[in-house]
């Protein structure tokens, strides 16, 4: 995979003001059109897919004006979307090797997402709980209800409320295999179960057993669920090496920094952005020391030794005032 270099403080405010206009400011005729196109792309190239997103929760849920397209594939996948669709006389672009490519055409945004938050990946579970459902006289994969609320509890965040509110209207649908949640929740045991407390107390069907098992699972046993998590693009143990894709650093070492650079007390305060490739790993953003800017160096090294570290971090000179007022 080609290296790429940290963004401009200008082309950051452009492809923010970019992301910003694709998210918000689309023809629904035309989205409808290209997801179709999608749909047909993905199909005759045979690539496992599932929408998710806004599109998703109109079929699963309530219907909620959405602007973009999500396409769920799995990470080895990803490529070969992004070549189906560049076919197409898509505009493609490998935004965040570790989760998320992007395709334009006729204005309208494209995000082929291949882990969401809470290690969450397209693996066999979720393929094989994928819906067919109907769509503008046509047929596409949307993510089942469990997943998709589970998805939408995990990634949601303060300044993106919606993902809670998207997740209440399946929730208030039903028919639910609560089986399949519960173990699916492993993902994101707390924040689900934060989820389906609040969603009873507004008087949405959610079975008293299901949040019990959920709590005792939590905190009434030694494990915090009792399935392990799998993660399939992750190193494990020799029984499951060969099984194990071989080039998952990508994936996981950017989750890994992250975590690093925040639990790190000379490192913790600071946004800096980082880039994973498969040969190296930069970092950008503004410290206030030199001394803090060779704190994110070791950490770097640390996390990952094998890789290139390239620091593009600026240090902030903070000038005293020009003119020293005495106080008497």
């Amino acid at each position: 995979m080609e290296s790429k270099r940290p963004l401009s403080h200008q082309e950051e405010r452009e492809q923010m003001a970019s992301d910003h206009r694709a998210h918000n400011e689309s023809d629904p005729v035309k989205q409808r059109k290209i997801l179709l196109t999608i749909v047909e792309s993905m199909e005759t190239s045979s690539i496992p897919y599932a929408v998710i997103g806004g599109i998703a929760g109109k079929e699963l849920g309530r219907p909620r004006v959405t602007h973009d397209i999500d396409v769920f594939v799995k990470p080895e996948d990803a490529p070969k979307a992004l070549v189906a669709l560049k076919e197409q006389a898509f505009k493609t672009e490998k935004r965040d090797p570790a989760w998320l490519y992007k395709a334009w055409k006729d204005d309208i945004l494209v995000d082929i997402i291949f882990k969401s938050a809470g290690d969450i990946y397209f693996d066999e579970e979720i393929q094989s709980h994928v819906r067919r459902v109907p769509y503008k006289g046509h047929f596409i994969n949307a993510i089942s209800p469990e997943d998709f609320i589970v998805i939408k509890a995990a990634v949601h965040q303060e300044q993106i409320p919606h993902h809670w509110d998207d997740a209440l209207a399946v929730l208030t649908e039903g028919e639910l295999d609560w089986e399949y949640f519960v173990r699916r929740s492993r993902h994101a045991p707390r924040r689900v179960l934060s989820l389906l407390i609040y969603a009873q107390s507004n008087d949405i069907a959610v079975p008293l057993e299901v949040i019990q098992t959920l709590y005792k699972k939590l905190f009434e046993t030694s494990k915090t669920l009792a399935k392990e998590i799998f993660h399939p693009y992750r190193q494990t143990t020799a029984v499951k090496e060969e099984a194990a894709v071989s080039k998952d650093s990508i994936i996981y070492t950017k989750g890994k920094i992250i975590e690093a650079l925040s639990s790190d007390g000379r490192t913790a305060d600071h946004d800096i952005k980082i880039v994973v490739t498969e040969k190296a790993i930069d970092a950008s953003g503004e410290v206030f020391t030199q001394n803090q800017k060779d704190a994110i160096k070791e950490v770097l090294k640390q996390v990952a030794p094998e890789k290139e570290i390239r620091n593009f971090v600026n240090v902030r000179s903070l000038p005293g005032p020009e003119v020293s007022e005495v106080i008497q």
